[in-house]
């Protein structure tokens, strides 16, 4: 017998629709670099490690925030307070190394003999964009909108991108801070 459906705005249909979040940035802070590897078959030097760092502290910042709000949806944990306050913590030095990330994918291109060959330079490259886009999506606006329907047809009648959860979770924890 099928298990029911739990309705689409409910608790735990929410719960549901999140709780593969964390799994899946925990999932990607090896499988990102593997990838990486993989499509450049090991031709990376140094200059892809920052852009990889920024995309891994973001992937990770990203797992615990999801884990942290799958847990207060469960009422497991009460409050985010104490991982909201690392996450503002690290806002800005997860900015400064997806600059630094961004910075170094550029020099690769203009600087000859700095990157290892061309794959170092697109894997730099790459990389420093999905941390842009990681810093966005987490920190600013919700850049995701593939797995919830309500969300796909807002984006596509043009309302824009809404705030995401993390930065109104942050917003909110400012206020009573």
């Amino acid at each position: 017998m099928a298990k029911p459906r739990a309705k689409a705005n409910s608790p735990a249909a929410l719960i549901a629709r999140l709780d593969p979040y964390w799994k899946m940035e925990a999932a990607n802070i090896a499988a990102v670099p593997g990838m990486v590897i993989v499509f450049t078959k090991g031709e990376i030097g140094w200059i892809s490690l920052p852009p990889m760092l920024a995309t891994c502290m973001l992937l990770a910042i990203g797992a615990i925030y999801w884990r942290s709000k799958v847990r207060q949806l469960r009422q497991v944990q009460a409050d985010q307070s104490a991982v909201l306050r690392w996450i503002n913590r690290l806002q800005r030095p997860s900015l400064i190394l997806t600059l630094i990330g961004a910075a170094v994918a550029a020099l690769a291109w203009l600087v000859p003999g700095l990157a290892r060959g061309t794959p170092d330079r697109i894997a730099a490259s790459v990389l420093a964009v999905l941390a842009g886009l990681e810093y966005i999506n987490y920190y600013h606006r919700q850049l995701q909108h593939f797995d919830n329907a309500a969300d796909f047809r807002r984006m596509l009648a043009g309302k824009g991108f809404r705030p995401s959860w993390m930065a109104r979770d942050l917003a909110a924890w400012r206020t009573r801070a």
